[in-house]
């Protein structure tokens, strides 16, 4: 919670530093080495080469043309990686309940503070989507927070859609998604009426083909959606909600990670029975009344989507508690159960895979991209900071010039 009191205070107007690839060779000597993948190394060596991690280990021959970092009395692990997230763009819902044509790609703020808040804790890697004010909100981008202007932060530019079944204000349940369904059926007789007038088109011998017809803009993005080239997040606050949207899921055949609320552990079974992947919300570990025992209980999502089977990554949010944090994420699942190296999976490998990065990222190995944290100490250590973050082989932050957070510690007069 220290670093919580310290840095929440944080304005900030931040062009961010260059997002380019670093070019030159560059060797980090580490005290340790968190692979994630693997087993933890002692007195390690990370050998990155054009942004890339060539090797990885002990007794590993230095470079003669390679920068080196000495991080001996240090612990070096990858970065954190944000599986979902709405900050960061100039606003996170549209007015109207279905905009699946819309991306928040046009709306990042790269001057937004989050950017600079993300490195700064060790974000190196978030996928940035609508809110869950719309029904069908648009397509999220993955980004990393590096770079002044959207294009050279952006990894993945339209990566899924965005879908919420919580209704919008003044509508019920029902008829929400009554209206979910409708537009679901819409764009499934739209796609059969398109197939058909595709048939129809003559294409007799000796005369030039008509073109096809086209498909209308609008309908682009639910079509993709529709034939499985575009995945769905779907936000489900409530349990029921988990379940209507497996069976929207199953009838409508698309494919979807689930983002969810603190009520949905009691459809942790069913999660795992279809084999879903899901984000927990920032306030994963809460006190509810249990009703059948009128008696007050604590509810520890990580721990009761870790013992159903369910695969999950944090979510961080930007209150004023340590949910505020990624490291607070895993330290407080660890708290209360968790062991350790599921927390940190939780924190960096997972969300790799559940936005399909882990080829480049989650890991520390050999082939995947150098996105890695330089820390003080263990990384759920509240006294820990970090001290440095490399992105793509550059360093992009370093704690002793970064003037905001010297100033608010008071070392600068």
């Amino acid at each position: 919670m220290r670093k919580t009191a310290l840095i929440l205070g944080l304005a900030i107007a931040f062009a961010g530093p260059a997002a380019g690839r670093g070019d030159e060779s560059l060797v980090i000597k580490a005290g340790r080495i968190i692979t994630v993948s693997g087993e933890d190394i002692a007195d390690g060596v990370i050998v990155i080469r054009a942004g890339k991690i060539e090797a990885v280990g002990k007794g590993i021959e230095v470079p003669w043309d390679a920068k080196v970092l000495d991080a001996t009395k240090q612990v070096v692990m990858p970065g954190f990686i944000e599986a979902h997230t709405f900050r960061g763009v100039d606003r996170a819902n549209e007015n109207i309940p279905s905009v699946p044509f819309v991306s928040t790609f046009d709306s990042v703020n790269p001057l937004a503070p989050y950017f600079e808040e993300a490195l700064r804790q060790g974000i190196t890697a978030m996928f940035v989507a609508p809110g869950n004010g719309n029904m069908i909100g648009g397509q999220g981008c993955i980004l990393k927070p590096v770079g002044s202007i959207t294009e050279s932060m952006t990894l993945v530019k339209n990566h899924a859609l965005k879908i919420s079944l919580d209704p919008r204000p003044g509508m019920s349940r029902m008829a929400h998604l009554a209206a979910l369904r409708r537009e679901l059926d819409d764009v499934v007789d739209y796609l059969k009426d398109l197939d058909e007038k595709k048939r129809e088109v003559p294409t007799a011998a000796g005369s030039p083909a008509a073109p096809p017809p086209e498909m209308e803009i609008k309908r682009e993005v639910m079509a993709k959606f529709l034939q499985g080239k575009l995945a769905a997040f779907v936000y489900c606050p409530t349990s029921a909600d988990v379940l209507r949207a497996i069976e929207l899921s199953k009838k409508y055949k698309f494919k979807m990670k689930l983002v969810l609320g603190r009520d949905t552990w009691r459809a942790a079974d069913d999660i795992a029975r279809e084999k879903l992947e899901v984000i927990l919300p920032p306030d994963m570990i809460f006190w509810e009344t249990d009703e059948e025992k009128h008696e007050e209980v604590l509810r520890v999502l990580p721990a009761i989507f870790a013992k159903a089977g369910v695969r999950f990554a944090f979510q961080t949010d930007d209150s004023s508690t340590g949910a505020a944090y990624m490291w607070y994420q895993a330290g407080a699942a660890v708290r209360y159960g968790l062991p350790k190296a599921e927390a940190l999976r939780a924190a960096t490998r997972t969300p790799a895979e559940i936005l399909g990065l882990d080829p480049r990222f989650g890991t520390v190995e050999k082939g995947k991209d150098a996105n890695l944290l330089l820390l003080t100490g263990d990384p759920l250590d509240a006294r820990t900071w970090v001290d440095r973050v490399i992105v793509e082989g550059a360093v992009v932050y370093e704690r002793s010039k970064d003037a905001k957070l010297q100033k608010i510690l008071g070392a600068e007069k």
